[in-house]
């Protein structure tokens, strides 16, 4: 749909559902709740945080829901610095347009025990910072040379190697941000054609749940005002 086209669903919609009592809306009002919903409705779809517990691909239709917002991108790391949690870390600074990532693997390369150098793609473990010392500490579960360790960082990622290894590249497969909807300018969703009636939807609950709220809010009031 063109984003016309979405504002008139959304004003039809909510209409319907408040029977004509709603506020009179602003076009970037209007942009700005489907652009929440947008948001809500990828992030249900990315995770299993939602009613029906499926993930990303469990489904043929989750797998079309997303498909425009996936990306790959391979990295290059930079090198390590006294900024670095550890002697075998460095720091890989994420595209601007990532959200989640989907998938990723680490680009190492070793001298094997037959002095031969060694190029592979190895397995990474996400971990968080308050799992860091436990999975460092621990020969079966610190980076080795089948496996490196990411911690996520404020728009990077910071990498855990075998000290035997050398970081050669970070290979990611991404959830992209999407487009922000704009009346004015004519954006619409980027995100597949039959996604968008849902947005619009969850939108109309977003703008229902705002209306009753503060209808609730204008009766606490008068009824404070009263007593």
């Amino acid at each position: 749909m063109t984003i016309q086209e979405v504002h008139q669903e959304f004003k039809f919609r909510l209409d319907k559902m408040d029977s004509f009592n709603y506020p009179n809306l602003l076009p970037e009002e209007i942009d700005l709740l489907l652009n929440n919903a947008q948001d809500v409705f990828v992030k249900q779809r990315y995770g299993i945080t939602n009613t029906k517990k499926q993930g990303l691909e469990d489904t043929q239709k989750r797998k079309e829901d997303l498909k425009s917002l996936v990306r790959n991108a391979v990295l290059v790391p930079i090198a390590n610095s006294s900024e670095n949690i550890d002697d075998n870390a460095q720091f890989v600074i994420l595209p601007q347009d990532h959200w989640f990532i989907i998938e990723e693997r680490c680009k190492i390369t070793y001298t094997n025990c037959n002095n031969e150098l060694v190029s592979d793609r190895v397995y990474t473990k996400a971990i968080n910072h308050d799992e860091f010392n436990d999975v460092i500490s621990n020969p079966f579960q610190k980076p080795n040379l089948e496996k490196c360790v990411r911690l996520m960082e404020n728009g990077k990622v910071e990498i855990l190697h075998s000290p035997l290894a050398t970081l050669k590249e970070y290979h990611l497969r991404y959830i992209k941000k999407p487009v922000r909807v704009d009346l004015t300018s004519s954006t619409t969703f980027e995100l597949s054609e039959h996604t968008h009636t849902e947005i619009v939807s969850i939108a109309v609950d977003i703008a229902l749940e705002n209306i009753e709220s503060k209808r609730l809010q204008t009766h606490t009031q008068i009824t404070n005002i009263q007593e």
